[in-house]
């Protein structure tokens, strides 16, 4: 009998294995890596969104300051330096721009910004909305501005 008890002994000790702690230990570190590379994955996509979304916002003010020296330089009756104004690029809301509908567009123009004559600070601004999981509703801005001079 005690030859048989040391044969079972050894094939217990033969059969190393994990034991439930062990298991239940090995799960607890699994999920603790699978939530990181999840929450890492979430924060990725959303800074990823919001690079888009300025990127956009930059795009929708440079075409705007092109619009607006080319109105400058024209020399058609109805454009021309004199009506390089505030008020022939009036603030379009949300909506407003066809194609992009989630943003926002302001433009400044300055008479003779410092008291430099014959120039025109022009700035135009671009407001987006951010998304993501820590955005509490507030607007996002991107800018251009530049000095024109007449001739």
């Amino acid at each position: 009998m005690n030859r048989s008890t040391d044969q079972v002994t050894r094939i217990v000790k033969d059969r190393a294995g994990f034991t439930i702690i062990e298991t239940l230990i090995a799960i607890v570190f699994v999920s603790i890596g699978l939530v990181a590379v999840l929450s890492a994955v979430s924060a990725g996509i959303s800074g990823i969104d919001n690079g888009r979304r300025s990127t956009t916002a930059l795009f929708l003010s440079e075409q705007r300051m092109e619009q607006i020296k080319a109105v400058a330089i024209s020399k058609d009756p109805a454009q021309g330096w004199i009506n390089v104004v505030s008020a022939n690029f009036p603030a379009e809301a949300y909506g407003a721009i066809a194609g992009y509908p989630d943003y926002r567009r302001t433009v400044t123009i300055t008479n003779n910004p410092g008291g430099v004559a014959n120039t025109r600070q022009v700035e135009v601004w671009v407001f987006y909305r951010p998304t993501g999981p820590k955005v509490n509703g507030g607007e996002h801005s991107m800018t251009t501005a530049t000095l024109l001079t007449s001739r």
